[in-house]
């Protein structure tokens, strides 16, 4: 008996029965998963993921230097005149650290210095030479023609691996690959079927022997009623005993939300980036905190931990600079900040003060509250040794008098009366402000 296998997506083959045991390699058509690169290009969610982390480095404000400037001392009326703009070049660094686990900057200097960076394509490099000290000498194949570079003349910027210490590592495209190649797969076979007037796959077989001759002849009839968008309703009215079967699930079981949706996840929290921030339904509360997350549990350990090091060191070091990124230039963390110092200001105005006005604490304890809630909010705490300003009010005048023989103002104190406590603590400060 001879079956042909014909209709949808997966074209027209002619198979015997002796044959169908290969029928399920030809069904799953031999695509290997492809690299991270293709998946950035074909799924849109890499594509996303890989453009916002980069995106978002890139819009960090940051200052340049003396390498001999105290910590704390980094304001932009300190920073030095460094004549190359980072931004393009990080944003690069970082895109391909999503997509390879390494990315490569080519300096190019002359007697005088660095002139100039170059971004140099990560598919054509490789660590050529290292050891103890770490890399020795890289090289580039471009085509027929290769290129080495001293160690010192490339900026390298490598992710973790457990496999190796000194080679590119683990990227981001790498662990959500899988997941990618399933949506892609499933993109592709749904522009199929619709390519093919969602036709379904369908076997055509019968009892009878068909000459070859006679099933192609059917094969081009079955093509030409049911193929393309065009024929997607035409009827079709079969002969010589031919049974048609569909073979497949169903679109309807095929579409999968739940599983596109679980696939999405994970492959933005392989980029670590906060699946909340994918949809369209959240509150603007809900949006600014996933914002807030994204800055501080991802963008910023990127470039504090990964990008920071490798530029310092192997950039700026050796021209006696170093550099530092101004996160909080950035609205989101701007805000949590805001959010932060209103909260210490109730609880110390709102709180601390009262307690200190009735006696219930000393100012001891007052100053102790205050040093932690200015550590919290990561403000300089009180100094121990700061003596605060005599902030008792002077007495109140009685009517027509001008004090007595004593020097005393106004009426004196009944006996045994308790001097009025000043308005605000005596601590050194008056109440926590949120301004600046």
């Amino acid at each position: 008996m001879t079956t042909s296998i014909m209709g949808g997506q997966l074209g027209t083959k002619a198979v015997s029965l002796g044959q169908l045991d290969n029928f399920l390699d030809w069904l799953v058509d031999g695509k290997d998963s492809k690299l991270p690169k293709d998946l950035y290009a074909e799924v849109a969610w890499n594509f996303w993921a890989v453009n916002l982390r980069a995106d978002s480095i890139a819009q960090v404000p940051y200052g340049v230097y003396p390498m001999d400037l105290p910590e704390g001392d980094e304001t932009e009326d300190n920073t030095v005149e460094f004549d190359i703009d980072l931004v393009p070049y990080l944003w690069a660094a970082e895109a391909w650290l999503q997509l390879m686990g390494v990315a490569y900057w080519l300096k190019r200097a002359n007697r005088v210095g660095i002139q100039a960076l170059q971004v140099l394509n990560a598919q054509t490099m490789r660590l050529k030479e290292w050891d103890a000290d770490g890399p020795k000498t890289f090289e580039q194949k471009v085509g027929a023609q290769t290129q080495l570079y001293r160690a010192d003349e490339i900026v390298y910027f490598r992710t973790f691996s457990p496999d190796t210490d000194l080679g590119p590592g683990i990227s981001s495209g790498h662990v959500a690959a899988t997941e990618s190649t399933l949506i892609r797969n499933a993109n592709e076979w749904a522009a199929k079927f619709f390519e093919k007037g969602a036709i379904p796959s369908v076997i055509l077989s019968t009892d009878q022997a068909i000459p070859d001759s006679e099933l192609e002849r059917v094969r081009g009839v079955w093509e030409k009623f049911t193929m393309g968008v065009a024929n997607a309703w035409r009827t079709v009215v079969l002969r010589s005993g031919l049974k048609p079967t569909v073979i497949g699930m169903p679109v309807k079981d095929l579409a999968m939300p739940e599983l596109e949706r679980t696939k999405m996840e994970q492959i933005l929290a392989a980029h670590g980036i906060p699946p909340g921030l994918a949809e369209a339904k959240t509150n603007r509360a809900e949006r600014e905190a996933l914002q807030f997350e994204l800055w501080s549990q991802c963008i910023k350990p990127e470039v504090q931990i990964r990008l920071k090091p490798v530029v310092n060191t192997q950039l700026l070091n050796p021209l006696g600079l170093r550099i530092k990124w101004r996160f909080n230039k950035i609205e989101a963390i701007q805000r949590a900040e805001i959010g932060k110092a209103e909260s210490a200001s109730f609880l110390f105005n709102g709180m601390m003060i009262p307690a200190y006005d009735a006696n219930l604490v000393s100012i001891e304890e007052a100053r102790a509250v205050l040093g932690a809630i200015l550590d919290w909010v990561d403000l300089p705490v009180l100094d121990d040794n700061f003596e605060p300003e005599d902030r008792t009010p002077p007495p109140m005048l009685a009517p027509g008098g001008n004090g007595d023989e004593e020097g005393n103002q106004g009426r004196p104190e009944p006996r045994g009366a308790t001097p009025p406590k000043a308005s605000a603590p005596r601590w050194g400060l008056h109440q926590v402000s949120t301004q600046n």
